[in-house]
């Protein structure tokens, strides 16, 4: 007797389709680097290095170091990247008052310096109403 699941398959068969398709490994093994960059207190979290973005996006990523003031208004910061969010706890400088993710994951460290998960750098250059969002989320934390 043939049921019904054995008739659909052989009708797909017979069509060219198959019912089930093996997974990607390719998917399962990336690896996606999360890239430091640090001023003083501060610690950003970005998902291209510092130096990549472009000018505009390096200001707005200065300005919003600088707007929390723990910073000095310098502009040199030291950059450092992570191979995952597995191995961010050893690289995040345990000096820092404050780290602020721009990737795309939301990120846990754990110690006990706050982390405010924002949009990432491209969103926050082209929405006004996510920076004010993080202007809050700023204002709120560090009580300015």
């Amino acid at each position: 007797m043939i049921t019904a699941s054995l008739k659909t398959n052989l009708i797909l068969k017979e069509l060219g389709i198959t019912r089930f398709s093996l997974r990607s490994v390719e998917n399962k093994s990336r690896h996606t680097p999360i890239h430091i960059y640090k001023i003083q207190n501060i610690t950003v979290l970005l998902n291209e290095s510092f130096e990549e973005h472009d000018d505009n996006q390096k200001k707005l990523i200065m300005a919003i170091m600088n707007s929390t003031t723990l910073t000095n208004g310098q502009s040199l910061g030291q950059s450092s990247s992570a191979d995952s969010a597995k191995n961010l706890n050893n690289e995040v400088d345990k000096n820092s008052r404050l780290i602020i993710n721009f990737t795309d994951n939301e990120i846990k460290v754990f110690t006990k310096i706050p982390v405010i998960n924002s949009a990432n750098i491209v969103e926050l250059a082209a929405n006004p109403h996510k920076k004010k969002q993080l202007w809050t989320s700023i204002k709120t934390l560090l009580n300015l």
